[in-house]
This record gives C-alpha cells, structure tokens and sequence, in this order.
C-alpha cells in the first residue's frame, strides 16, 4: 500500500499535466478498466494454477515496475491509452492477490475476522506516502515521481521473496479441476455483482476526477496527497473496528451500510466551494468504501469453493473496478464537461441509493421464499 499510494491517486493529475481534457480523462481511464475487466480474472486464474499468491504477486510488481516507465515516453492520447493499458493489465491484480494471500493466511493462523486490522497498517502507509509525494509532486512533476515509484515497486518484489507463502495453496489447481464455469453459474455471485457494479459506477467516477475538482477550486498538488491522506486514514479506522463490525452483521449488510455513506459524500462534495472542504469530505472513505471493500471480500470468500477463491475475488474486482470504471468514468467525464460537477454528484446518489434499494428488496424476496423451519 505504501507504494501504491507513490502514484496511485496523481494519476488524473498526470493526465491534465499531459493535457487531457476531463471527457479524454473519462476515455482513457475507461478504456484501461475494459483492460482490467480482463486481466483480473487472468491473474486470479495464474494464481490458483500456481497454487501461490505470493509468486503470482511477484510478477505483477516487477512487470508493474517495467511499464511504468512506459507511461514517461508517451504524449498523444492514443499512446497514453495504450501505455495506461498495459500498465493495467499487470497492476490492478495486486490488491486482489494481497488480500487472498493475507485473508488465506489469517485463517490459517486462527484469526479468519482480522483481515481489517491487517488493512488498517496498508491503509496508515498510504496515508503517509501519499502526503510525502503530494509534496514532491507539487514541487517538481506527477512525471518526476515516476521513477521513483518503478524503483520502489522492484524493491517491493525482492522483498517478497524472502517474505514465507504462508496461508496460500500447496498444490496447484489443473484447469479441470478449477471448473470455471462454476464461477459465472454462481447465482449469488452473479446477482452480487451486478448490484455492486451499479452501485460503484459514481464512486470510480468520483475517485477519479475529485483531483481535478481540488485544482479547479484552487487547491494545489499537495492537497490531493492530503486528501488521500485522510481518506486512507479514515479507512484505517474503520478496518480497525471490522472485526466487531463482522461479528454483528453479516458481510452484504456491511456493503448495504456503505452506500449510504457514499451517498453522504457524494451530498457533501455537491456543496463543496474550496478545495478545502472537498479534502474534508474525503474522510468519508472510510464508511464508505473500508465498508464496501471489506463486506465484499468476506462476502466472496464465503460462496467462493476453497480451490477457487482467488479466481472469485479478482473477478468480482474486476466487475466493481474494471466494469464500473469504463462506464462510471466515461460518464463522468461526459457530465462534468458538459454539465459541471454537482449534477456528477447528484445523478451519483441517486444510482447508488437506487441499486442498493433493488438489491435489499431482492433479499428481503427471496428470503420469504424461503421454507420456514418449525420448532
């Protein structure tokens, strides 16, 4: 997490510093989800074939680190489009990869509910970093810190050789045996997806122009690190309180609960006038998408058939970042050029409290239907 924050949240801004407009913003972020919408479930399938998270995760960060650089020799969209996507396609697996690997290791280790917690430190070194390269970033380039972060991205992978592949599979899967067909034949898992694909359309919009909306109120680079700051410091906290929380509630009442606090911040950000404030708003991150995050993990891990687990993940990943990314960013992107920002935020609460409406009607149906069990 720590490294990921060196760049992750100043991707928008380097585009504008390339001189994307929002609605080219929205095409070449959208089109890198269609990317991710593929290689998600590709990493997740290498992973369970090799039996090891941690091998598949290796690979990811040392090709992340190469591509990376690609994104410095580029300055036409179409290249930009493409640098992205390749960039992409070995990038956006890490956090699905990391979670399964630490989740599987958490059970391993008696402690199957402390998966937040074990967030909570990702989500403290992130605030960090990214505070840190909003100020270099602010003083020199988001192409500047480029380096830098391909650089660290090697370090990280030669530190994970000599991390133990605790938790993970022992004996890799055959395609036979994965049966993958499972996977989309899945009623619940399908029905899931579908809602938080909808749900999450306005929060990748919004998590991907909220940097622009600071620098048109007037803030500068630093403030998005601050902002980032406090969104994952915010996240940390509720990571802290996970394990209660899940012992309470059951993991798609946790992703149910954080709709409406992504509706809240899309409300405050609708009346934001300073760069200030938007940074402030930010501290709803943390019921909102800590919630989501973790309500999905531990949702999928309890439909997911244990031979398959990281498959499930990464494609729900792919669904909720990569599915919702191309239509949520386009979108965005078209409105915020043609209609400004608080119509975004508007349309936003409305999708997101109305798929999570259908979705809670749906359960609360079928499980009527359900037969009752006499005493």
């Amino acid at each position: 997490m720590l490294v990921r924050a060196v760049f992750g949240p100043f991707i928008t801004l380097y585009l504008e510093e390339k001189g994307l407009s929002a609605e080219q913003i929205g095409m070449v972020t959208g089109m890198n989800s269609f990317i991710l919408i593929v290689s998600q479930p590709i990493w997740g399938i290498v992973s369970d074939k090799l039996g090891s998270n941690k091998k598949a995760l290796m690979l990811c960060t040392i090709s992340q680190a190469v591509f990376a650089l690609s994104l410095l020799l580029v300055n036409e969209v179409f290249l930009i489009a493409i640098a992205f996507m390749l960039y992409t396609s070995v990038s956006s697996s890490d956090g699905p990869l990391m979670d399964t690997w630490a989740l599987t290791s958490l059970k391993a280790a008696g402690d199957p509910n402390g998966m937040g917690r074990a967030k909570m430190w990702g989500c403290i070194g992130y605030s960090i970093s990214s505070v840190v390269a909003g100020m270099f970033i602010s003083r020199y380039s988001t192409s500047a810190i480029i380096p830098v972060f391909s650089g660290l991205l090697v370090g990280l992978a030669l530190a994970l050789a000599f991390v133990k592949d605790g938790g993970s599979p022992t004996k890799a899967a055959t395609l036979k045996e994965m049966q993958l067909g499972r996977v989309l034949k899945d009623k619940r898992f399908v029905v899931f997806l579908a809602y938080v694909f909808v749900m999450q359309l306005a929060h990748r919009g919004n998590f991907t122009f909220f940097p622009l909306l600071i620098r048109q109120l007037g803030g500068d680079t630093a403030l998005v690190g601050y902002a980032s700051a406090l969104m994952f410091l915010s996240e940390a906290v509720v990571m802290f309180l996970s394990k209660k929380l899940l012992k309470r509630l059951r993991p798609e009442s946790l992703v149910m609960l954080s709709s409406l606090a992504f509706a809240f911040w899309h409300l405050l950000l609708s009346f934001s006038r300073t760069p200030v404030q938007v940074v402030l708003a930010c501290l709803m991150d943390g019921p909102s998408f800590a919630l989501f995050t973790i309500g999905t993990l531990y949702y999928m891990d309890s439909i997911a058939p244990p031979e398959i687990r990281t498959t499930y993940q990464t494609v729900a990943y792919a669904i909720y970042f990569g599915l919702s990314g191309i239509v949520g960013n386009m979108a965005c992107g078209w409105v915020i050029e043609h209609l400004g920002y608080r119509p975004m935020y508007w349309t936003g609460i409305a999708v997101t409290l109305g798929a999570t409406a259908v979705f809670y009607g749906y359960r609360r149906f079928m499980n009527s239907k359900k037969p009752q069990v006499s005493v």
